[in-house]
């Protein structure tokens, strides 16, 4: 008996949450499609440090280099800083390399890998230049114009942060790339679009984006260890009450994973992100009475992250295992509303994919890709399942190298 009245609950809870996120997806597909992006002209150039964090990232370190060399921005108005952290392939080497071609490129050098956030930490008191800081990955190929619109938000004193554009160069190179292009045009093109436009906190994107040193440093900077340190400012900037926006002409790629194991590493670990990030600031977001009630209950959603993956799980087990023991009318009645939601959950992703496709006139290649979509549903399900195994066991979080993904 006892065990039946947890279920229920556990069941009930899960719908609610599937409820909730499935509400939310319609409402920002919804407002995506009808509204235009909230622009702002790139004429202001406040003096940006612009980072790097690197580890044995030889491969890929090259190809960045020279689009930050292309940048259209000011020079006396930008300080690169490149952060070896404890690399022990070619990557000192490139290093030094560049940042003896320019006056305002420098490096520093970490005696041992510390992992990104720690060395971000470690940069950002190293070099007091930049009112603006600039977050690059190795991967990312920044267009000339990219860091001239990603600091043009900043115009407005309450903007502590800003994300760009990030495109998956390599969509078509397999069904793993795809699906991660897919995953890049809803979140980006339809969340963030409306979340910008909404005024409810868009997520920052870990690379491609840049931060309001002031506010930075009144939240603590970067969370040592964390495996999305870009979340958790996200939260944290919001409930300090900084706006946060989304540019998306400051237009950046990289490649993605095109393996499997590439995709279920990179999204395991982001869904172990999301549930830290969750479990440290949930109540709190919660009881902070300085923000509104819906973008408290955004961050809240937005924190929880891949937690409706397992809720899907759940009502779905549910209902099977209720189905067969079935006789009373009313409780026919409640289990086909938990069918037709589920139906409803499984649906709205789709159409949101089709309505990114369309918003991004995407080549008609990118359009037969779909066919992939039950296949890394299904692993995205798997992987958020694993994820919450994985918080239950608080396991030690790492920051990958790009060669295990």
């Amino acid at each position: 008996m006892m065990f039946n009245r947890l279920f229920h609950f556990i069941s009930l809870l899960a719908a609610t949450l599937l409820l909730l996120f499935t509400a939310r997806r319609w409402l920002f597909m919804l407002t995506a499609l009808k509204s235009t992006p909230r622009t702002v002209a790139k004429t202001y150039q406040p003096h940006v440090l612009l980072l790097v964090p690197i580890r044995n990232e030889a491969i890929a370190l090259p190809g960045l280099l020279h689009a930050l060399s292309q940048l259209d921005y000011p020079a006396s108005r930008l300080t690169i800083g490149l952060i070896n952290d404890g690399s022990i392939d070619e990557s000192a080497a490139i290093i030094h390399e560049w940042v003896t071609k320019y006056d305002h490129w420098h490096s520093l050098t970490l005696p041992h890998n510390v992992g990104k956030a720690n060395a971000l930490n470690a940069a950002l008191a190293h070099f007091p230049q930049g009112d603006i800081v600039s977050i690059y990955d190795a991967d990312e190929r920044p267009m000339p114009d990219a860091l001239a619109y990603l600091v043009a938000p900043f115009i407005d004193e309450h903007v502590g942060a800003v994300s760009g554009r990030r495109v998956v160069a390599n969509a078509l190179a397999s069904p793993a790339a795809s699906y991660t292009a897919f995953e890049g045009l809803v979140h980006q093109l339809i969340t963030l679009q409306a979340k910008d436009k909404l005024q409810l906190a868009p997520a920052l994107l870990g690379a491609n984006c840049a931060y309001r040193r002031a506010a930075l440093t009144q939240v603590g900077n970067f969370k040592p260890h964390a495996l999305l340190e870009d979340t958790d400012l996200t939260l944290k900037l919001a409930r300090a009450g900084w706006q946060i926006r989304f540019e998306p002409r400051a237009y950046s790629s990289h490649d993605a994973p095109t393996s499997l194991m590439g995709y279920w590493r990179q999204h395991s670990r982001w869904a172990r992100g999301f549930n830290d990030a969750a479990q440290a600031q949930g109540v709190i977001i919660l009881s902070n009475n300085t923000l509104s009630w819906p973008l408290r209950l955004e961050l809240l959603l937005f924190s929880l992250g891949y937690l409706d993956r397992v809720a899907l799980v759940v009502v779905a087990f549910r209902l099977m295992f209720s189905l067969h023991r079935v006789s009373n009318p009313m409780k026919v009645l409640s289990l086909s509303g938990l069918f037709y939601l589920l139906l409803l959950t499984l649906f709205t992703p789709l159409l949101q994919i089709l309505a990114a496709l369309k918003i991004e006139g995407a080549p008609w290649a990118m359009w037969g890709r779909v066919i992939w979509l039950p296949l890394f549903f299904g692993l995205d399900i798997s992987m958020a399942v694993w994820g919450a195994w994985q918080t239950l066991r608080r396991t030690t979080p790492m920051w990958e190298e790009r060669a295990a993904r």
